[in-house]
């Protein structure tokens, strides 16, 4: 098992990621890196917003659990939250393009925007982007 998955992942959505959650008052708290028998088999960038009482973790889970990329915003002091965005492991590029677009779709959407800038919260029935 290599490690590739997580560790271009680490990189490469922080750059992405990032300036757009920090326009929005978030703030990167942890990136929380998960082993099992010593091999990385996920990471989980949490990003908190005090002010808007949110959080968004944003995950690629390729090993193990196989759940692959994943990106969630929570309500803080309760038990809602909606996944945004969903590509399965088997479904990614090898590149991590699926990124670019997954950033570039979130943030394109008018209702999204809204639900991560805390202008409104709405539990959603689905996912918005399921690949």
């Amino acid at each position: 098992m290599t490690t590739n998955k997580i560790d271009n992942f680490n990189e490469k959505a922080e750059i992405l990621f990032r300036p757009l959650l920090e326009k929005y008052g978030y703030t990167l708290e942890e990136k929380k890196i998960n082993e099992i028998n010593g091999q990385k088999w996920s990471i989980h960038h949490i990003y908190i917003n005090t002010k808007s009482k949110l959080k968004i973790v944003i995950k690629q889970e390729p090993y193990y659990t196989d759940y692959g990329f994943s990106f969630f915003i929570h309500k803080l002091g309760t038990d809602k939250f909606n996944v945004l965005y969903n590509v399965p492991h088997e479904k990614q590029d090898k590149d991590d393009k699926f990124l670019i677009k997954a950033c570039d779709d979130l943030f394109s959407r008018t209702d999204l925007v809204d639900l991560i800038n805390g202008k409104s919260w709405k539990e959603l029935k689905s996912i918005p982007f399921q690949k």
